[in-house]
């Protein structure tokens, strides 16, 4: 029995640090929620990024109000998120990203900046997403390069959603993002299981299919 309790402490161990150790695409988050069709995806899109570790790029400042928190000094932003058209919020208290924030030229209303956060779910009634324990990455444009819609067209490969209620976390693609269509259907089926199931099997198709491409673009050269 302990030997079998500590075989599922280790499992849930590595898990845990395979999760943490990714940080999501914010912007595609924030595209996905707004995407979504239905109440439950949209809960379903929240529930697997809620606490997770989330980069914003080109993040337009709209409000900053000086504050103080917990005896610290600080910031409260909300901030355009351009691909959604919906507000990030948060609080950045952390000295370094104060720091870059008052650098000259320091950052103002209109400008842009990239944070990442662990992002805690959408504000009742706004449109808006909500993060703690922000850090300012850098002073950002205000959007993409020419010719670029999302980061996720900047890196197809950039995550931007996990499932991580079945056995085994899943982690989709941006280029990937159509398979959440799927998602109602294919959870009333087969449940977490089911849903598991098809996004590997999926996955692992376009995988191969990439990879067969690559071999015979290679190939013709």
């Amino acid at each position: 029995m302990f030997r079998h309790t500590l075989l599922l402490l280790a499992l849930w161990l590595s898990l845990s640090s395979i999760v943490s150790a990714v940080t999501f695409n914010g912007n595609e988050f924030a595209l996905a929620y707004t995407e979504a069709k239905t109440p439950a995806s949209k809960e379903s899109v929240i529930k697997d990024a809620r606490g997770q570790p989330h980069f914003f790029r080109y993040l337009q400042i709209m409000e900053m109000q000086p504050v103080t928190e917990e005896g610290h000094a600080g910031l409260r932003i909300t901030a355009f998120e351009p691909s959604s058209y919906m507000d990030v919020k948060f609080t950045v208290v952390m000295p370094v990203s104060l720091s870059l924030l008052r650098e000259e030229p320091a950052s103002k209303v209109g400008d842009a900046i990239a944070v990442t956060g662990r992002l805690t779910g959408i504000e009742p009634g706004k449109n808006a997403i909500l993060l703690d324990t922000p850090i300012v990455r850098h002073k950002d444009r205000l959007s993409p390069a020419v010719g670029k819609e999302l980061l996720g067209d900047v890196n197809p490969g950039a995550v931007f959603y996990s499932y991580t209620e079945g056995l085994r976390p899943v982690f989709l693609e941006s280029r990937d993002r159509d398979l959440l269509q799927n998602h109602d259907r294919v959870l009333a089926e087969g449940g977490p299981k089911g849903w598991v199931e098809f996004l590997e099997k999926e996955i692992a198709k376009r995988k191969a299919q990439r990879a067969a491409a690559a071999a015979k673009e290679a190939g013709s050269r």
